[in-house]
């Protein structure tokens, strides 16, 4: 999102002789208050160092009276798709301890009872590589995604290999073109990944991404987690969710309740 930000504040000023990187406060809160979004937290860092941090807007629109600024060192949001990053470092811890190969055939990695087939090209070998790019052929359904979600922190009440299994052996999900060729982004491709994880780690993912990732960075669990009772104890923390586009507005409270998520006509 940080990227696809900064992008667009480049390009939009690249009628000028100098652009200026990062761009300036006042150039990211204009493009903040033109898009509708009331604040964020952005940083950029690389192998070794925080290149860039800073914290731009508020926690809630102009509606509150209450509002607080957005702080890069408290203010808990909810990551939603950028979630699926800590499955591909997941992956990746794997791959350098040799127990994951990117580009062999997933099915290798999962139970003798799963098999993962393009059904209309059933000669080409799905890989973890085209799992964790979207380009594993599995196609969009979210009406049959969001009959798996369940409010609060009860994640889903169905196995999640019993999930994957249901969505790929419908054909109608899967796209018409072969592996490796197309990319579509994919919630299920991304669960899949997060299923071999723990089928090679033989512990649940979530607690893998703690041990393995979370907690050698210095993160507890107050400061990130699956679940929204971690954070019981810094609810004054964790950023309000509205919605500017009212047609979204009851598939969002009907799926994450918790979050409280209004509409506001403006920012």
């Amino acid at each position: 999102m940080i990227f696809l930000l900064f992008s667009f504040i480049t390009f939009t000023q690249g009628n000028t002789d100098i652009v200026q990187c990062p761009p300036s406060r006042i150039t990211i809160e204009n493009s903040l208050y033109n898009a509708n979004i009331p604040g964020l937290a952005a940083i950029v860092i690389n192998s070794t160092n925080i290149l860039y941090e800073q914290s731009f807007g508020y926690n809630a629109p102009p509606i509150k009276n209450e509002r607080q600024p957005i702080d890069s060192l408290k203010t808990i949001f909810v990551l939603a798709s950028i979630s699926q990053t800590f499955i591909a470092v997941a992956v990746m811890k794997l791959v350098e301890l040799h127990k994951l190969e990117l580009d062999k055939n997933i099915n290798q990695y999962l139970p003798s009872h799963m098999k993962v087939i393009h059904p209309f090209y059933p000669n080409i070998s799905i890989t973890m590589c085209y799992i964790l790019s979207h380009t594993s052929g599995i196609g969009p359904n979210f009406n049959e995604e969001i009959k798996h979600y369940v409010p609060n922190d009860d994640f889903t009440k169905t196995n999640l290999s019993d999930i994957i299994l249901s969505y790929i052996n419908n054909k109608s999900n899967w796209l018409s073109k072969p592996p490796g060729t197309v990319t579509h982004y994919s919630n299920i491709g991304a669960s899949l990944a997060a299923l071999i994880v723990e089928q090679l780690a033989q512990i649940p993912f979530e607690q893998y991404v703690r041990e393995k990732i979370l907690q050698p960075l210095g993160i507890n669990k107050n400061d990130a987690g699956y679940r929204l009772s971690d954070f019981e104890n810094r609810k004054k923390d964790l950023i309000e969710h509205y919605l500017f586009n009212s047609s979204w507005l009851e598939q969002a409270q009907n799926l994450l309740p918790q979050l409280n998520i209004r509409r506001v006509s403006c920012y």
